[in-house]
């Protein structure tokens, strides 16, 4: 699945430490790995989504980690990215499961 970013979007989520202490700054391409994984989580609508949007928890190689990526799908299915970022407590869990489940299939 191809994701596209707007330049304000991509800077959003690159500039991640400056609004948040200890944040980590992500790359839109390391987001794009996420949507590559075999192991990907979609949840659609995200739960703490306000607007409807999917979240997407996969791994990144780039990253070194497990991110969960928010997008939502235009009129014709293309996904655009919105925010991104570390997966912890249940996202980093879903993703665990989902990974374990793959592991034993």
């Amino acid at each position: 699945m191809r994701l596209w970013w707007t330049d304000d979007d991509a800077d959003y989520i690159r500039s991640r430490s400056a609004r948040y202490r200890g944040a980590v700054d992500l790359a839109p391409e390391w987001a794009q790995e996420v949507m590559v994984d075999e192991h990907l989580v979609e949840l659609s609508p995200y739960p703490a989504s306000r607007v409807g949007a999917s979240g997407f928890i996969g791994y990144s190689g780039s990253a070194g980690r497990v991110l969960v990526v928010i997008a939502y799908r235009d009129l014709e299915g293309e996904l655009h990215g919105m925010n991104a970022w570390p997966a912890s407590g249940r996202d980093l869990a879903l993703y665990k499961k989902a990974v374990a489940d793959d592991e034993e299939a």
